[in-house]
């Protein structure tokens, strides 16, 4: 590996409006609870943060982040991406955010030899960062463990050390998000998709063969974290679930994404689905869920954005992979923004970047 590069980059993104009633607190503590394990286990490596779309009338998360040390292993960059990339996608005027779409700036601007998104406001546990610190990862795996969710509350962000804090966390009682097999009718690769989203692990050269998180033109991208997983093992990556002691932990509250989709059907479609299931005619039932599109998805606060169903969005696509046809992958060559000028911050200098800019002067 070049020494002035980092072994890996983790890729958060974030919108201050408020999203939940301490979203700023979470994220920066989180922020800086990732950068000091990283520098505990001499890790060189950068944690790349997406502000998207950031409200005119609040200040920037990345202007009131915890004061980082400068010249350690771990780089800190902040990338902000304006009104104007955000306004293109349908549903831009009721949610703010496109989680795809930020991460996707960050990937293609990530550094590390392995790259991973990263929820902000999520907490890695100590065996994850051991197992990068050993630096023996592969070029062509694909990581991924589980996710556990606990009640977190402000006054344990505010006043405990990390250490006691990841302690408190690995003690609290969870919803582990394990892999949950796929159902029979689904004839696709058997992955731990469940909340993939929040730890994603692979090489750059792999997230730059799948070009990032497929999008669609709307703030949603719904099943864009499961798509990229069967997209890269269909691309020649394997997939290496880590012990269950690597896990991530994040703070439950009342907007998680997963809790406000429901599904959309009409009377017609209810009743034709009903005669199937009380036959049991479970792969008939899926053909005809992904051939009809139904049913399709809705998003609490995205009420103008009637989404695909997951058979026709997913597995579809997912199940073809499967079966030898290749991913066309639909993000262009300028993925992630690549072309456009973006405001970029150093918000903390690395000793590896430094002896980096000092060998190019």
């Amino acid at each position: 590996m070049n020494a002035a590069r980092p072994y890996v980059s983790f890729v958060s993104y974030f919108r201050n409006d408020g999203y939940t009633s301490d979203f700023d607190l979470r994220v920066r503590r989180a922020t800086s609870f990732l950068v000091r394990q990283l520098q505990r286990a001499e890790i060189d490596s950068e944690l790349i943060l997406v502000e998207w779309n950031p409200p005119s009338d609040r200040p920037l998360i990345i202007e009131s982040l915890d004061p980082l040390p400068q010249g350690d292993c771990v780089q800190v960059r902040g990338v902000i991406v304006g009104r104007e990339h955000h306004e293109k996608f349908v549903g831009s005027q009721e949610s703010g955010m496109n989680p795809a779409a930020a991460a996707n700036v960050g990937l293609r601007r990530a550094e590390g030899r392995f790259v991973s998104p990263k929820a902000s406001d999520t907490y890695l546990s100590n065996e994850i960062i051991a197992t990068i610190a050993r630096q023996d990862l592969h070029e062509n795996a694909l990581y991924r463990c589980d996710r556990c969710d606990v009640v977190l509350s402000p006054t344990l962000l505010r006043n405990l050390g990390d250490d006691a804090l990841l302690a408190r966390l690995e003690s609290l009682d969870s919803t582990r998000y394990s892999h949950i097999p796929n159902p029979p009718q689904w004839y696709i690769r058997e992955l731990h998709t469940n909340a993939c989203g929040d730890f994603l692990l692979m090489s750059r050269a792999m997230w730059q063969t799948v070009r990032g998180f497929p999008l669609d033109n709307t703030v949603l991208s719904l099943d864009c974290d499961s798509l990229i997983m069967h997209a890269a093992v269909a691309l020649g990556s394997h997939e290496i679930c880590l012990p269950p002691a690597c896990r991530i932990f994040k703070g439950r509250h009342d907007r998680l994404f997963s809790n406000r989709i429901s599904h959309v059907w009409t009377p017609l479609q209810s009743k034709v689905d009903k005669v199937m299931t009380n036959f049991r005619w479970w792969r008939l039932q899926q053909i005809a869920r992904s051939a009809f599109d139904y049913p399709k998805r809705k998003v609490a606060g995205v009420e103008s954005v009637l989404a695909p169903s997951i058979e026709r969005n997913f597995v579809k696509p997912a199940e073809q992979w499967a079966h030898g046809v290749r991913p066309q992958l639909n993000q262009p060559e300028n993925w992630g923004l690549a072309d456009q000028p973006l405001e970029e911050r150093l918000l903390c200098r690395a000793r590896w970047s430094v002896a980096d800019a000092s060998a190019a002067a």
